[in-house]
């Protein structure tokens, strides 16, 4: 428990997690639909979140690295946050990373979620190892559930392989410690 909510990891599939009221999913500069848990969470919310993203990207032009938006959940939550996360060599990826992860809690707590979950940012297509993305996103979760949290009661973070998850129990671990 960190002040009164709750900090999990689990294997599973992002895409079946009615429980969230929002899920966050990497995007690009342009919520294009690209890489496969996008695609795949994107597929089974519905055409409807895509149109979303047009109209955003129509009105800002591009979502920033370390940024984050939020359009409906379509048919798999109440929200879909899409953060766009740092790529190796860019510089500074700890540094962002931590700013896509406290950008979306501060979305979820605008938008009074209560549950949200997330995969390891830029884990999948951006080449970010496991380690560099527990030791960023884990850190910045705490921080913010200490000092900015005002409705989020379970922040979730759902890994597809055990070695992730090995890897960000041992980084929970030590911030329990």
């Amino acid at each position: 428990m960190i002040n009164n909510s709750v900090l999990e990891i689990f294997l599973g599939d992002l895409t079946n997690l009615e429980q969230y009221d929002a899920i966050v999913i990497p995007t690009n500069s342009r919520l294009l639909p690209s890489g496969d848990l996008r695609c795949k969470v994107l597929r089974k919310a519905g055409t409807s979140v895509q149109v979303e993203c047009n109209k955003i990207i129509n009105e800002i032009s591009k979502v920033a690295v370390g940024s984050s938006v939020i359009t409906s959940g379509g048919n798999i939550s109440k929200y879909i946050i899409h953060t766009n996360g740092p790529r190796p060599g860019q510089g500074n990826e700890v540094k962002k990373l931590k700013l896509a992860t406290w950008n979306s809690l501060r979305l979820a707590d605008k938008k009074s979620v209560i549950a949200v979950v997330f995969p390891p940012i830029s884990l999948e297509m951006r080449g970010i190892t496991s380690k560099l993305c527990a030791e960023a996103m884990l850190p910045a979760i705490k921080k913010y559930l200490l000092e900015h949290n005002k409705n989020l009661r379970n922040v979730s973070i759902c890994l597809e392989k055990n070695n992730d998850f090995e890897i960000f129990e041992n980084t929970l671990n030590k911030l329990a410690s």
